[in-house]
């Protein structure tokens, strides 16, 4: 999502999050684009929060290796995502 490897110190996260900030920010861009940029931006959002933590970084971290932990589930589990989730698709 930040465009960044996976080894990034978080000076390159931190400036990857602020460059596509600017570029995706919804109030930036024309109104037409606003609700897609919107979603971008909240996806950017969670992205930067998850790795410039270095406790949620090294959890997500394991999430990505055969070996690590239970896998995505355990980071969207521990987030508090499957509540955020459940509140989403039922809303609809």
């Amino acid at each position: 999502m930040l465009q960044v490897r996976r080894d990034a110190d978080p000076e390159v996260i931190e400036k990857a999050y602020k460059a596509l900030s600017l570029k995706y920010h919804p109030d930036r861009l024309p109104p037409d684009r606003r609700a897609q940029s919107s979603e971008h931006m909240r996806r950017l959002n969670e992205a930067y929060a998850v790795l410039r933590d270095p406790v949620k970084r090294a959890r997500y971290d394991r999430t990505l290796s055969p070996e690590g932990g239970q896998g995505a589930w355990e980071l969207f589990w521990d987030e508090g995502l499957v509540g955020l989730w459940r509140r989403r698709t039922h809303a609809r």
